[in-house]
Formats: C-alpha cells, sequence, structure tokens
C-alpha cells in the first residue's frame, strides 16, 4: 500500500492526456456532425446508438476531467500542473459545447412516449437519465445560446482556479513552525488555548489580507450564475440545484426551518451542546475556535497510523456487509488514496468519481487524529458507492448530490458506533460521543448556515455588488443563528472566504444536512432490526442511487420522506447522543 494513489491505469504523464484531450474533442465534433438537427426523426436502432455513443464519449470526458483534478489537486505549486488543468477545463468545455444540441433537441423536439429501450440495467441507467434530461425542458435554451453559456462557464473556470490558486498560498508561522491550513487541525487539538487563539488570530489576518481579493471572486461568480438564472428563467437561485436533488422549494424550507427558524426544536440542540462545552472549559462564551477544542480532562487523544485505521475500518464495514468491506479493501489494495497532506496539496477531503472500468480515486489529509479515520471512512464509503452504481453505465450512475452523501455519512456511522461499543470508560466515552455530535453539527447546522449565507449573497448580489464588509456581516449573522449565545463569534468575520463550496460550486451545501437526516433515519431502522437482510437492501439501494429518488429509496426501509415531521425525526438520533453525553458530563 503506498501513500501516495497511482493514476497510472488513468494516464501515464500529462502528454497522454493532451493526447486523450483532442481524441475527446474530435469524437464530439464527429458526433455532433453525424446527429445535430435529426434526434425526433431516427428510428429507435439509431437513436439507441446515438445514446450508446454519447454514453461512451462521457466516459472519456469522464476520464479526462477527473485525471486532470486529481493531478491538479496534489501539485498547486506546479505552474505546468496548473496549465495543464486549465487547458484541459477549456478542451471540457468546448466539448460540451460540441454536445450541447442533444440535450436541446432531446427537451424540445424527442417525443419520449414513443422511445423504446430494451429492460436490462444499462438501457435502465439510459432511460433514467433521459428522465433527467426532460426535467430541464422549461429552462433549456436554443443550441446556440446553450454553446454560448459553455463558453461562458469555461470563462467562469479561471476565477475558481484562481480562487484556490490563493488559498493554496496559505502559509502562516506560529511559534516558529509553519502551517498550511490543513496541518492547522494539529493546534486546534492543542491543550494550550493560547496556541489555538495565537493560531487563529493569524489565519483571520491572512485572510483579512486578501479579503478584497475573495470578495471579487465570489462577486464574479455569483454574477455568473445570476445570468444563467435569468436566461433560464429559473424562479429562484436555488431551483436548478433542487431539480437536480429532486427537492422541490417547499421541502429546501422545511430542512432549513428544522435547523435555523427559532421556535424549531431541533435549533436548540445545538445550542445545547455549545452551552455544555464552554460549562465545561470554564468560559461563558467559547472562542469561535474552541468549538472543537479538546476539553480539559481529555487525554492526548488515540493517534492512529494509517493501518491502524484501515484495519478499523474495513473490519468494522465487514461486520456490516461483507460485500461493501471487499470493495473497499480494494482501493487500498489497488493505491487509490492519496493519505498525507504535503506541500502544494489541497486540504480537505473528497472522492473522486471515475467512468465505468476505473476504480474511484480517495483523497485525504490524514494526521492520525479520530476525526482522520472518520473523514477516511467517510470518503471510502463515497468509493464504495460510486463503484457499485456503475451497474446502470454511464449515464445511469449519476445521482443527485443529496444522495451521493448518503453512503459517506452511513459510513462514517458505522465506525463511530464501533468505537463506542468498545469504550466503557466514562471519560473517553464522554471524549468519543462529543466529537461525533461536534462532526454532526459541522453536517447539519453549520452547512444549514453555509446555505442560507450563500442564498442571501445570491439574492443580495441581484441589487449590485457586495462588498467583503457585506460578505462578512451576512455570514456572522447566520453563524451566529446557528452557533447560538455561548459561542463568541467576533473572529470569525473572514472565514466565508476560506469556504470553498461557495466558489467551487452552486448550492451544494445543503446536500450534506439533507443527507445526515435520511441517514440517521436509515441508521434508526437498522439498529432496530426491523428490516430483514438490511444490509443487502442497503447495498441495492445504493445501485440503484442513479435511477431511483431518495423517497423511492426510503420507502423500502419503511421509512416515509414526504413525511411534514421527516427532517426533525432525523434527528432523533442527535438528541439521544446528546442526552447521553449530558448525562456522562454530570458523572464527570
Amino acid at each position: 500500500m503506498s501513500e501516495k494513489w497511482d493514476l497510472s491505469d488513468v494516464c501515464s504523464s500529462l502528454d497522454e492526456a493532451i493526447g486523450v484531450s483532442k481524441k475527446a474533442l474530435a469524437r464530439c465534433q464527429g458526433f455532433r456532425k453525424e446527429y445535430e438537427g435529426k434526434i425526433a426523426s431516427l428510428k429507435p436502432e439509431v437513436f439507441w446508438e446515438c445514446l450508446v455513443q454519447h454514453s461512451n464519449t462521457c466516459t472519456l470526458l469522464c476520464l479526462l476531467e477527473s485525471y486532470a483534478y486529481l493531478v491538479w489537486s496534489t501539485n498547486l505549486n506546479d505552474k505546468k500542473v496548473c496549465a495543464f488543468y486549465q487547458n484541459v477545463q477549456d478542451t471540457i468545455k468546448q466539448c460540451n459545447k460540441e454536445l450541447a444540441f442533444l440535450e436541446v433537441e432531446i427537451c424540445k423536439e424527442l417525443d419520449y412516449s414513443k422511445v423504446t429501450l430494451a429492460d436490462g440495467d444499462y438501457e435502465r441507467g439510459m432511460r433514467s437519465w433521459l428522465r433527467k434530461c426532460l426535467k430541464f425542458k422549461p429552462h433549456t435554451l436554443s443550441s446556440e445560446l446553450e454553446q454560448l453559456f459553455c463558453d461562458e462557464q469555461a470563462v467562469a473556470d479561471y476565477w475558481v482556479r484562481l480562487y484556490n490558486e490563493e488559498r493554496a498560498k496559505f502559509s502562516i508561522e506560529v511559534r516558529g513552525k509553519k502551517y498550511n491550513e490543513g496541518e492547522l487541525l494539529e493546534i486546534y487539538n492543542s491543550q494550550d488555548a493560547s496556541l489555538r487563539a495565537e493560531a487563529e488570530a493569524k489565519r483571520m489576518k491572512w485572510y483579512e489580507e486578501r479579503q478584497d481579493l475573495f470578495a471579487l471572486i465570489y462577486n464574479a461568480l455569483l454574477r455568473s450564475r445570476a445570468i444563467s438564472r435569468e436566461w433560464r428563467h429559473y424562479g429562484y437561485p436555488a431551483e436548478r440545484a433542487n431539480l437536480c436533488n429532486d427537492i422541490d422549494g417547499d421541502d429546501l424550507d422545511n430542512l432549513v426551518n428544522t435547523f435555523a427558524k427559532e421556535d424549531s426544536p431541533a435549533r436548540a440542540l445545538a445550542h445545547r451542546y455549545h452551552a455544555l462545552k464552554a460549562k465545561l472549559l470554564g468560559v461563558d462564551k467559547l472562542p469561535y475556535q474552541d468549538r472543537l477544542a479538546p476539553y480539559p480532562f481529555e487525554e492526548e487523544g488515540a493517534r492512529y497510523t494509517i493501518e491502524e485505521a484501515k484495519e478499523l475500518i474495513l473490519g468494522t464495514f465487514a461486520e456490516f456487509s461483507p460485500e461493501f468491506a471487499a470493495i473497499a479493501q480494494m482501493f487500498f489494495d489497488k493505491n487509490c488514496i492519496d493519505f498525507y497532506p504535503y506541500e502544494g496539496k489541497a486540504d480537505g477531503a473528497y472522492c473522486m468519481e471515475m467512468p465505468v472500468g476505473y476504480l474511484p480515486r480517495v483523497f485525504v489529509n490524514f494526521n492520525g487524529y479520530v476525526e482522520d479515520v472518520d473523514t477516511l471512512a467517510h470518503e471510502l464509503g463515497h468509493a464504495v458507492h460510486e463503484h457499485v452504481s456503475k451497474k446502470y453505465g454511464e449515464l445511469g450512475r449519476e445521482k443527485s448530490c443529496a444522495q451521493a452523501e448518503t453512503a459517506s455519512i452511513f459510513a462514517e456511522q458505522l465506525v463511530f458506533d464501533a468505537l463506542l461499543k468498545k469504550e466503557t470508560d466514562p471519560k473517553r466515552r464522554f471524549i468519543l460521543l462529543a466529537k461525533h455530535i461536534e462532526e454532526t453539527i459541522a453536517t447539519t447546522y453549520r452547512q444549514i448556515a453555509f446555505h442560507r449565507f450563500e442564498d442571501m449573497a445570491h439574492k443580495e448580489r441581484d441589487n449590485g455588488e457586495l462588498s467583503a464588509q457585506q460578505l462578512q456581516d451576512m455570514f456572522k449573522s447566520v453563524m451566529d443563528n446557528y452557533l447560538g449565545p455561548s459561542v463568541d463569534t467576533d473572529s470569525l468575520q473572514y472565514i466565508w472566504a476560506g469556504i470553498h463550496h461557495f466558489f467551487e460550486y452552486d448550492y451544494y451545501v445543503y446536500s450534506y444536512c439533507f443527507s445526515c437526516c435520511v441517514v440517521n433515519s436509515l441508521y434508526e431502522v437498522y439498529k432496530s432490526g426491523k428490516v430483514n437482510n438490511f444490509a443487502e437492501k442497503y447495498m441495492k439501494m445504493l445501485e440503484k442511487s442513479g435511477v431511483e429518488n431518495y423517497r423511492q429509496a426510503l420507502s423500502k426501509f419503511g421509512i416515509d420522506a414526504t413525511s411534514p415531521t421527516f427532517w426533525q425525526d432525523g434527528m432523533r438520533l442527535f438528541e439521544q447522543e446528546l442526552t447521553e453525553l449530558e448525562a456522562l458530563a454530570e458523572q464527570l
């Protein structure tokens, strides 16, 4: 098992990838020449061949785009790699421009009732993809305008690249040692409160010096997204994301209100936790950087090697489902994981989807803390999900962002439960529960706060350019709402600029909260034992995530996702954990 991933099965070099990009563009140009203006009149067998060609082309484009991102995110300080990444992005946009006619003609000219496909898995994936295309029929423009927006997106990508490359320069010196942003976790886990405060002050100073640049970048991206929204006649900023996630505006409002509305029972739970932590740390208000700080009675936390984390995660997965564990094992055996932080590597973690025929890649910055074990389990959950969903082909594996987070959060919950079951010491049990609760808060309340900021920014940007101060004020207001009166938020005004999801994606963040509630409901059913062969049915659910929506999937486990209390019910597990934590605090 190597510390870094092996990409040789994808592309052996940048030069080979450049050759692939030329091949992909030529294929897209040929496809357009063969089929443009003819989709509605194609005979069934010819239409099928058209779809197969499109699927194969999408496989090639996914391969190219994924490779470029994998190389770039581990070489952010290499100008040659950065230029390569941008050139690939430009080529992808050119390819999308050539292919734009297909979805336009499917939406505007194709009579779907006359489409006949066989009953196999591959064909089912195709039907699902066609139905997803048709959901966007009211918002699909002419071929010429769709091509123009492909070009416009290529320009917007430069702003995202500028943001990421500027953030990659993050470096501060704390007491004689230099840290990138990912390495600061070591300080925030320190028992030395003055060290944590010093590091946070320097981090905020770094962002303060760049706030105007980041505000300009975000304004440009917001305006670009607004232009697309206006031309496509979306009724509100999040509508496109909601269509992708198969969630309507009322559902999203209910989700947000569950975590943000003042009289919501769920909203008070995060405040309860922060009040408890402030009390145990002996302060009236937690400094923002200390909301994740170790407790005074917390011993030096267990540090895991990669081998220990691997053994723990795979053993836990195997108890749940031998099939799930065997698939996860492959990513270690085939060197599909990049483990440690190093200079030029982006911070954070992700699982890179790969096309049919290739294993996903897992990107983490592993420092050995229990949080890093959770993160590795999370990304491996994504990887297993990606792998099994390929049963329905390249187009049929496409899943909503909200569904994509389900397997990852479920995998995290499995590992947490395994750790908790083995722990009988009250102090260590308290620490495990506290860390898990903090992770749940970050996945739910924090992401809804981020969503509310993003929504405010979209709407206020329609009235003109937003200053860095306006962005800071909006961000502080939503963070105050979720953190509550026991956390001091005066120092967090620049943190919005460090949330890469705002810059790279549009309305992605609520997906985490959405999936956490779904997973909590699923996990309660799993623990109850009420559903026979739960693990087998769960694996089937992951397989079908590209061809079934979340309501259909959950109904097979006896869960009614249309219930008005669904989101609130999804926090029952969290409340049980918090209640146990408060009881342990009384003992300690």
